[in-house]
């Protein structure tokens, strides 16, 4: 039958781990209010100093390498205690190098000291919340501009200390805090290093990596950290943020990749956030499994947000498609409702069809198509040929006899003339022949003569 394990029992022994309310420290300047929390490198808790100025103490406590006995810490074992010294060693260089640290986004360090056969370090008090508890409780208060400034504030702070050469390791939702005025505190540098040797990174891979936050060469001993090494735990708190859970485990998606399987991280880009292109791709650059296919610092990072908005194009929604072909289809259907459908070559049959139909309608003038219309030789138009003709010949006879036998004398000139040459119309006589049909009827041959 299995064992199972009693939250009480597991209850008594954290509490037993951590220092009592009221216990004090270095020489009583400072008191134990309560418990905040705990990680991998130690126990963090509220204090306040002898003129009752709230304070965090850092408590280095390996849990895995020590437990508490009578108020001192020790080694759960002989085996351990060379890896414990190590520990306590380097967290005391580090706390010690980060109270150097000056910078308005990295909390303070007021003291490090050594006491219970382990060291403390005193930080300034942040009056705010910490990141992953805002995403659970109040998500609403992280707006996207929100969101942004606590990144540009990290990424200075980061660009900051990896400028002296620390990298913090650590950087998660709940190493972030936001004050009222949202503005953030980077806390919690118990795993900030500057340089590890092999069993240094040993100790980090049992004491440090948190799934999902830290990338795959915090898992390992044989490869190198550098400042990327933060970014993709930077990029993994933001994209947490943004989607309220952290991004796959970098263990697996290594396993994914090497198996030649789909990576199983989505990148944010593809997805449909309230960000600005430039925002959601940088947070994608960082989560790269390989460290050099990641944004190689904050500086670049911040440069990629100040750079113009990336503007992801809009695909067209199914809603949009089906409105548009319904559009295009109501259109056709209006265009062509006289239509009737035809068999190829149908154009052109009814095109000879219509000309068969013009030929029909000839007029009595004998003519194969009826007649344009007709003009004088100064371009007005002529609607009763007639009754031109008629007006025409008053005005002849009305002129002087003299023009008249000269007219006729052209006559007669133009008559030889045209035995001699091919035949040869006077402008009126070509108006004339272009007006009247060929066969004229018994009316305008009597008007003639």
């Amino acid at each position: 039958m299995p064992e199972v394990f009693d939250n009480s029992i597991l209850e008594e022994e954290r509490q037993q781990d951590e220092l009592p309310v009221g216990a004090t420290l270095l020489l009583g300047q400072y008191e134990i209010e309560r418990y905040l929390v705990r990680g991998g490198f130690g126990i963090t808790y509220l204090a306040h100093d002898s003129l009752d100025r709230q304070y965090v103490i850092k408590e280095c406590f390996p849990g895995a390498l020590c437990g508490r006995s009578g108020g001192k810490v020790h080694p759960l074992s002989a085996e351990y205690e060379k890896q414990y010294g190590s520990v306590l060693k380097h967290f005391l260089s580090e706390a010690r190098r980060v109270a150097r640290l000056d910078h308005p986004n990295i909390v303070q360090v007021h003291q490090v000291f050594e006491e219970n056969n382990t060291a403390y370090m005193a930080m300034a008090f942040v009056d705010g919340e910490d990141m992953l508890s805002l995403s659970d409780n109040e998500p609403e208060r992280l707006t996207p501009a929100v969101l942004v400034g606590a990144l540009k504030d990290t990424l200075s702070a980061m660009d900051y200390i990896h400028g002296l050469g620390i990298l913090h390791r650590d950087i998660s939702p709940d190493n972030l805090m936001l004050d009222d005025n949202d503005h953030l505190t980077l806390i919690d540098f118990g795993a900030a290093r500057e340089q590890a040797g092999r069993d240094s990174r040993a100790l980090s891979v049992l004491l440090a990596v948190k799934d999902g936050y830290s990338p795959h060469e915090f898992y390992l001993t044989d490869v190198e950290q550098t400042p990327a090494s933060d970014i993709y735990s930077l990029g993994a708190t933001f994209y947490h943020l943004v989607t309220g859970e952290a991004p796959p485990n970098s263990q697996d998606r290594v396993a994914a990749l090497a198996a030649n399987q789909p990576d199983p991280y989505v990148p944010l880009e593809d997805g449909e956030w309230a960000f600005d292109g430039n925002f959601l791709l940088a947070i994608d650059l960082a989560l790269a499994v390989l460290p050099k296919d990641r944004l190689s610092s904050a500086r670049d990072w911040l440069d990629l947000l100040a750079a113009p908005p990336r503007v992801k194009p809009q695909a067209e929604s199914p809603a949009l498609e089906s409105d548009l072909k319904f559009a295009i289809s109501r259109l056709v259907e209006s265009t062509n409702k006289d239509v009737q459908q035809g068999m190829p070559g149908y154009a052109k049959k009814l095109a000879e069809q219509r000309l068969k139909n013009r030929r029909n309608r000839a007029t009595d003038y004998g003519q194969k198509e009826a007649p344009a219309q007709q003009v004088d030789i100064f371009g007005n138009p002529v609607e009763n040929v007639e009754a031109w003709m008629r007006e025409q010949e008053r005005a002849l006879r009305s002129q002087p006899k003299s023009v008249r036998r000269d007219e006729a004398n052209r006559k007669t000139d133009t008559q030889k003339s045209d035995a001699e040459r091919p035949a040869k119309k006077s402008t009126i006589g070509r108006f004339i022949a272009a007006c009247l049909p060929s066969r004229r009827d018994s009316s305008a041959s009597a008007l003639q003569n």
